[in-house]
């Protein structure tokens, strides 16, 4: 019996990855979001991080107790889309930086959907969260700003979950990608939701 290449029974790291991982070449375009990496450098970084993030925090601050509601169960709640980029400027902020160090490293998975399902976001509240996310954005800044000459150029494996090969400038671009996109969400749940307590 011939075992194939990817998929269950395939000996390729790929068969391993969870159900909503698909192998393909790293993006530079969203069509949901209108976003488009090669829109970001690092001159123009820290304004765009910027105001998505300062917009998902005004989201996430006026939501009040709609912040806990999933408006259905194929989505998450305001509150669980904002913990999920507070997490992701930690995890890619410490890629760019082992990308800095090491020769081509493998960025750690993040196991996005097995920290909600496992509840670790469960005792997070919009005003902790909201101010977790200024701390980090600024923090994010200060090191894609100490970033030198020709450094976003040095590449790294995004993670084993996500294992394309992209530079720290793609990655930094992401940074940006993750917030804008993840507020579309914020925003599109808060519409759905209305105005129920």
């Amino acid at each position: 019996m011939t075992t194939p290449r990817w998929g269950p029974g395939s000996t390729s790291p790929a068969a391993a990855l969870p159900h909503y991982i698909v192998v393909m070449p790293a993006p530079t375009s969203c069509t949901a979001c209108d976003f488009s990496w090669d829109e970001i450098t690092r001159h123009n970084f820290a304004a765009r991080l910027s105001v998505e993030n300062e917009a998902l925090v005004a989201a996430l601050s006026s939501a009040g107790a709609r912040a806990t509601r999933r408006p259905s169960p194929a989505r998450w709640s305001v509150l669980e889309y904002a913990a999920h980029v507070r997490d992701v400027l930690i995890s890619i902020r410490e890629r760019v930086i082992l990308a800095v160090v090491l020769e081509r490293p493998t960025g750690v998975a993040m196991y996005r959907d097995e920290r909600v399902d496992a509840g670790l976001y469960r005792n997070d509240t919009s005003g902790d969260v909201a101010e977790e996310l200024q701390v980090l954005a600024r923090l994010v800044i200060a090191t894609v700003s100490s970033l030198g000459d020709g450094v976003q150029d040095r590449t790294l494996v995004f993670s084993p979950q996500s294992p394309h090969e992209v530079t720290i400038g793609w990655a930094i671009a992401q940074l940006v990608h993750e917030v804008r996109h993840h507020l579309m969400d914020v925003r599109e749940n808060l519409t759905l939701l209305g105005d129920a307590p």
